[in-house]
């Protein structure tokens, strides 16, 4: 129950000895899990993993040993290799990493994460084949992860027997003695909720913690460029095009374009009131208490209020892009392969300002205004 911060140079042994000591130390407590076949005959076959793997490990606490890179965690799944201890393990990664689909593993971001969740579901005509797979696969090989196991590993295993890496590590992750994982899945919020409550009575390492301070301050601010800004305006106008074209043809009246309209217009009076910000030094910039983003969202009308009806506008329209961008598929459009959307950005950056009532947060923040030139990279992306 302490808290240490560790320095040593490169190549002492680190990582070598926070595993060691750290799974002497959980081994002390209890021998490791062993494969889900036994543990189900220990309790009586009568009970679900979900169940089995509650009852049998929540009393003991799980290692959760995090570092920046992916490259990083397969490095430390080598050392553990290397050592006589054999926890029960689960290496955790992004669909990114570990979407062997044909369609979705082509895609980034919140779209990856749409199609992906989309294919999943049994009602799905395009039911995602790997996704499957997975139950029966853990149920006929219930000692996957009492081995060392890395993000390699898993996306061979998904190639060569069918079920999908990403959605075999989360299911491992469920009754693992130590889980590896990149850090920002313990700092960003929403990768937290997508994982099981593992994190209370965790033993958290943070190996190669150097930008460790860095990167939790990106997790819990934000950017907006003018030309992302100019983006969802953008998208903002397709979603009332979108809407109207679907009134016209089928009679779809669940979209109302009024609503993506006022969106578009507020995010046009936005876009005016930052470019009216009096900059005096281009270098320094101008920066501001974080209170001053209320005043700012407060003449635009955005409000705690008025926030939430604003962030169900944006993803209704996130979701009238998603299906857009589908149809397209479906008619061969390659335009459509890949595409990002940046409104769904706008409703996180209220998400931030917004998550406090009392928005007591604000004191902890800046809020800072910089003139900067576009370059080529910045159009790409618009």
């Amino acid at each position: 129950k302490c808290n240490a911060l560790l320095e040593s140079p490169t190549g002492t042994g680190k990582t070598l000895s926070l595993l060691c000591a750290t799974l002497a130390w959980r081994r002390s407590l209890c021998e490791f899990s062993v494969g889900r076949k036994e543990r189900l005959n220990a309790k009586g076959s009568q009970n679900t993993d979900e169940n089995f793997s509650q009852s049998l490990n929540s009393e003991f606490p799980v290692i959760i040993y995090t570092s920046r890179t992916h490259s990083q965690i397969k490095q430390v799944i080598q050392e553990l290799r290397r050592s006589n201890y054999r926890p029960r393990m689960a290496v955790l990664g992004s669909r990114e990493q570990l979407c062997i689909h044909e369609q979705v593993s082509l895609l980034r971001g919140k779209a990856q994460t749409s199609a992906c969740q989309a294919l999943c579901k049994k009602r799905s005509k395009r039911f995602c084949e790997h996704f499957s797979r997975l139950a029966d696969f853990v149920k006929s090989n219930p000692c996957i992860g009492d081995d060392p196991i890395d993000i390699e590993d898993l996306l061979n295993l998904g190639r060569n027997s069918g079920p999908c890496p990403y959605y075999l590590s989360r299911e491992l992750h469920k009754d693992a003695d130590i889980i590896f994982s990149p850090y920002n899945y313990l700092i960003d919020r929403d990768y937290r909720k997508t994982l099981k409550d593992v994190w209370r009575n965790s033993i958290l390492i943070f190996d190669e913690a150097h930008n460790l301070e860095s990167l939790c301050a990106d997790a819990a601010s934000f950017d907006l460029p003018s030309i992302l800004l100019n983006s969802c305006i953008a998208e903002a106008k397709k979603c009332v095009n979108l809407s109207v074209s679907r009134r016209q043809k089928s009679g779809d009246e669940s979209s109302n374009p009024d609503n993506f309209a006022i969106l578009g217009a507020l995010l046009s009076k936005l876009e005016k009131r930052i470019s009216e910000v009096r900059i005096e030094s281009k270098e320094l910039g101008l920066t501001k208490p974080g209170p001053y983003i209320y005043e700012l969202f407060s003449e635009l009308n955005i409000t705690q209020d008025t926030a939430k009806m604003l962030i169900d506008i944006i993803e209704e329209g996130c979701k009238l892009l998603e299906e857009d961008t589908k149809m397209n598929e479906l008619g061969g459009s390659q335009k459509s392969a890949g595409a990002v959307f940046r409104l769904g950005s706008i409703g996180d950056i209220l998400k931030l300002v917004f998550r406090d009532k009392n928005n007591a947060h604000a004191q902890y923040y800046r809020v800072h205004f910089q003139d900067t030139e576009a370059n080529s990279t910045d159009m790409f992306r618009g």
